[in-house]
């Protein structure tokens, strides 16, 4: 496999590599703790950029459901083009905000890349499936990078069976809708030189914030980037959004919450020739998949808050068969947690320099045969130990 070396990650986004995995020798020492044996052999199928995936089955595919509502603004996805096979490894990585440093230790700390001397990346996750929460955009400056950086790898890893997904978060959804609020200068620069202008035109500023418009408007280079991310994705039993998920949510349909989305990016119109725009419940307000912070903030005021917001998940979790919600959105001072008897787990630990600057964690799901699935939460601190909880671990999860 040839790595993919950091200094190139303003160029454009890959769009061809060569092919071939990581060796089974490298992947078998790169999951060398995980149980079972990592198979590499499978032929993957290519998931319809146009069209972000909402399911990945128990049995390894990535199907978009046949019930998904044919709206004005919704592109339905075959089940054809939306699959691909995958291991039982999931690696979840939470809100990045322009820190590429950060971006890269918590992919090593999963275990699913190698960085060289030289400084190139290679995937050495087999596959294993990615799924990073959100907010790669706003207060660091490297965004483009880390999108480069998921883009590549997300090739490589589907040469092996597995993925790289980012989601959409509240600001991803923000610099579409041209709220530059939280952009860095820094990034302002990179997304300037993105777009071709040249060291000395960053001095003007209206045309450095007109550019960066143009490429996060919906139908924008990078607006359709991110029309590729799903809002919402449920990877066997377990559902990652970025904020949170509500029975109002799936009632709705992910898979429409999704597909609307994406349509809004991609700058789609109706029949009468309008604009798409987006679904209210995905970003529209502080119950939306990614503004709500029901489940993703660290404590419940009162016993009556948690008793009502966890009743809310489960409800919402049954009517996707689910067994747990992966969010981020907030950070969390005590580091990755869960609540709600393990049935919700926070990942946002406010790893970027723009944010807290903390040391990184990820959370790692196993799917064991027989459908149970053990998560252990992945820390880069050598004084902290991994833990590790399975699905009938209630009582130290709850401790958290």
């Amino acid at each position: 496999m040839k790595p993919f070396p950091l200094a190139t990650l303003l160029a454009a986004f890959p769009r061809a590599c060569v092919s071939g995995c990581v060796s089974p020798a490298s992947a078998t020492l790169a999951a060398a703790d995980r149980a079972g044996e990592v198979s590499t052999s499978a032929s993957p199928q290519w998931i319809n950029p146009l069209d972000p995936p909402t399911y990945v089955t128990a049995t390894g595919r990535i199907v978009a459901s046949k019930r998904m509502d044919r709206m004005a603004c919704a592109r339905s996805c075959t089940p054809h083009s939306c699959e691909i096979y995958q291991a039982h490894f999931i690696c979840a990585v939470g809100d990045l905000h322009g820190d590429l440093d950060k971006a890269v230790e918590a992919l090593k700390l999963g275990r699913v890349i190698r960085v060289s001397d030289e400084g190139e990346v290679a995937w050495v996750g087999s596959d294993t499936v990615v799924v990073q929460l959100g907010d790669v955009l706003d207060r660091g400056d490297v965004e483009i990078g880390i999108i480069n950086l998921l883009r590549y790898l997300d090739s490589e890893a589907r040469k092996c069976g597995g993925a790289v997904y980012m989601l959409n978060g509240n600001h991803e959804s923000l610099n579409v809708c041209g709220d530059f609020r939280y952009v860095t200068p820094g990034a302002f620069a990179e997304s300037a030189m993105y777009a071709g202008l040249k060291e000395s035109d960053l001095k003007d500023w209206q045309l450095v914030a007109k550019v960066r418009y143009s490429l996060f408007k919906p139908g924008g280079d990078l607006a359709k980037e991110f029309a590729r991310n799903p809002t919402v994705l449920v990877v066997n039993d377990t559902v990652f959004a970025h904020g949170g998920l509500l029975p109002i949510h799936v009632e709705y349909g992910i898979e429409r919450l999704n597909s609307e989305v994406a349509a809004w990016m991609r700058g789609d119109q109706q029949p009468d020739g309008s604009k798409c725009t987006p679904p209210f419940l995905a970003m529209g307000d502080a119950n939306s998949v990614m503004w709500n912070r029901t489940l993703s903030k660290e404590r419940f005021a009162t016993p009556y808050e948690r008793y009502h917001a966890c009743r809310a998940l489960q409800q919402a979790l049954a009517k996707v068969h689910g067994k747990r919600l992966v969010v981020g959105h907030t950070p969390q001072l005590s580091g990755v947690n869960c609540e709600c008897e393990n049935q919700v787990w926070r990942i946002d630990v406010g790893m970027s320099y723009g944010v807290l600057n903390r040391p990184v964690q990820v959370l790692e799901i196993t799917q064991h045969e027989g459908g149970e699935a053990e998560v252990r939460i992945i820390r880069s601190t050598p004084t902290s130990s991994q833990s590790s909880y399975d699905d009938d671990d209630l009582s130290a999860a709850s401790a958290l």
